[in-house]
């Protein structure tokens, strides 16, 4: 398969699972300052500004220049974060689409479908079996459509005694792939 230009394919996925890393980091920076400014509160600190010696609380001598560093860390981390996390979430948001459009197919009694996902997606595990539930309902649900073809075939054919038994074979033959499906109405008969 190509590449997809369009990186955003469930955007409310996506982008929630961007904010949350943002936030994450924002929290992370708050909490920085917060122990800084915690663990200098009664300290002192000299250094120059320009050639005069100053002596301040080291709360007030670093608060602009950490609060601009942090505000620097912040951005760029968001941004970094921004493409990385949207180039990531795309491998998980790309087969969860494909998922959800098969999984619709099947709902339509289409079982001719199967999950294609490129090689660097997530989720090649869960496509597997997803795939394998497939090809066996396919088979399935193909095995019964033959038994009913015959069994049309053969009641076309009259009352021959001969007929009948294979009717009764081709029945059986349904009955058996339909009775492997559990379902609602086979619990509220019990």
């Amino acid at each position: 398969m190509g590449k997809r230009k369009n990186y955003l394919i469930n955007k409310r996925f996506q982008i929630n699972f961007i904010f949350k890393f943002i936030v994450l980091i924002v929290l992370e920076s708050a909490l920085i300052l917060g122990l800084f400014m915690y663990v200098s509160k009664n300290t002192l600190t000299t250094g120059y500004a320009g050639s005069i010696l100053k002596i301040e609380r080291t709360q007030n001598f670093f608060f602009v220049p950490f609060i601009f560093i942090t505000l620097i860390v912040v951005v760029g981390v968001a941004i970094v974060a921004l493409v990385v996390f949207t180039l990531l979430s795309h491998r998980i948001a790309g087969p969860l689409y494909r998922f959800e459009k098969v999984l619709k197919q099947m709902e339509e009694g289409d079982f001719t479908g199967s999950i294609n996902l490129r090689k660097t997606d997530q989720l090649v595990e869960f496509r597997e079996a997803l795939n394998n539930f497939m090809n066996s309902l396919d088979k399935r649900m193909g095995s019964i459509k033959d038994g009913l073809k015959d069994v049309e075939s053969l009641l076309s054919k009259g009352d021959d005694p001969q007929v009948i038994s294979e009717l009764n074979k081709s029945l059986s033959l349904i009955k058996k792939e339909i009775n492997h499906f559990k379902v609602t109405s086979d619990l509220k008969s019990r």
